[in-house]
């Protein structure tokens, strides 16, 4: 069939095609969509004609633009055309998010995956597997069984790009990291990207430190995606969240600050009694009390948030520590979850100076209004200990 199109053969993949630049990448997947859709074209062209030519012959569209439904003399089955494979060269594919099978397929044809929208969808339907087809970009074969098609797409080793969770609790640092290792590009890359505050989007609220900035949740890059593409839908993510929870501009700084701390002190307690912490906190800043959360301590010399603090690090002279300082820390210390921004943003006015959970495993916190209250509190913390030594 491929002496009916004219046109540079794009489906032989080059040797070196991996040592490409992404330049070269993108360059080479628009020649072959380009190629895909030329060979479309002259296909319609010739069956057009030869409908013509007949004196017959009717072109309906269904959804998934199939024009040979109502072709007579080509049968429905003929029109459900299929390679034989196994396919050649490789190209990528993007399956949208919530995309139906017919919407896979016709990604899949315009990619020249597939030889028509009905063959896929008969062979999406028959693999009852097919359903779990996850959104992100593919690399396939150009020209391959539509049943082959779709085992690519569940077997996720043939994903091109990256997912990278970035969890409520972590650090720049961490996420720093985590990126580098998912994608593979160097973390001084990432840091470099960070320098450019406008590229990235950050605030001007925020100082220049993207400490709580880079919103939680699961991300999708694709592999031609730049460090600075990827910081700045991060912290799109917060700024959207906070304009939707309608936090002015000149208060978001302290709203994350503050939410990082309720948000590593918490735990797993529940939404309501974050809001009590957060309650916690703004009492005591009212007081003019030190806040003396061990979540600052871990941030400032990179322990562990379940750990014990000493009495050596409770010593340590920095803004963060505080211990010695009143007030909130400058920056935040962790990406927060819109839980805990929330429970910033809603908390209860109470007399509450003090809490522990005493139940980590169950998430049970108990909050006191003196310190006495609050050592009888401590005593229940500490005797969950003991029970797990």
């Amino acid at each position: 069939m491929n002496d009916l199109f004219e046109g540079p053969a794009v489906s032989e993949q080059p040797e070196d095609e991996r040592q490409l630049s992404r330049a070269q990448k993108r360059a080479l997947r628009e020649a072959r969509r380009r190629a895909a859709k030329r060979r479309r074209r002259a296909l319609v062209a010739v069956v057009l004609s030869l409908a013509v030519l007949g004196g017959i012959g009717y072109v309906v569209w269904d959804r998934g633009g199939d024009f040979f439904s109502g072709l007579n003399p080509l049968s429905r089955d003929e029109a459900a055309q299929d390679f034989p494979g196994p396919g050649t060269g490789s190209v990528q594919v993007t399956v949208a998010q919530g995309a139906t099978g017919t919407a896979i397929g016709q990604a899949l044809l315009d990619a020249n995956v597939v030889a028509s929208v009905p063959a896929f969808v008969s062979a999406y339907t028959a693999n009852p597997a097919a359903g779990s087809i996850q959104p992100g970009t593919y690399t396939l074969r150009e020209e391959m069984p539509a049943a082959r098609a779709v085992e690519f797409l569940l077997d996720t080793g043939n994903r091109s790009d990256f997912l990278v969770d970035q969890r409520p609790g972590y650090s720049v640092a961490t996420t720093v990291t985590k990126l580098s290792e998912v994608t593979g590009i160097p973390e001084a890359d990432f840091e470099t990207a960070m320098a450019d505050v406008a590229a990235t989007g950050l605030p001007a609220e925020a100082g220049g430190s993207y400490e709580g900035w880079l919103a939680p949740k699961q991300y999708q890059f694709g592999e031609d995606t730049a460090p600075t593409e990827m910081i700045a839908e991060m912290v799109a993510g917060t700024v959207a969240t906070l304009d939707e929870l309608g936090v002015p501009a000149a208060d978001r700084q302290q709203v994350l600050t503050e939410a990082s701390i309720v948000q590593q002190e918490s735990g797993n307690i529940s939404a309501e009694d974050q809001a009590l912490v957060a309650g916690v906190i703004n009492n005591r800043i009212a007081d003019g009390m030190r806040l003396q959360m061990d979540s600052t301590i871990h941030y400032l010399v990179g322990t562990s948030a379940d750990a014990t603090t000493t009495a050596e690090q409770r010593a340590i002279d920095s803004p963060y520590n505080t211990y010695l300082n009143t007030g909130l820390p400058p920056t935040a210390i962790a990406a927060p979850s819109r839980t805990s921004i929330e429970a910033v943003l809603n908390a209860p006015a109470t007399d509450y100076l003090y809490f522990v959970t005493v139940n980590p495993d169950t998430g049970e916190t108990k909050f006191a209004k003196t310190n006495d209250e609050h050592n009888e509190n401590r005593k229940e913390y500490k005797a969950w200990l003991d029970a797990r030594q």
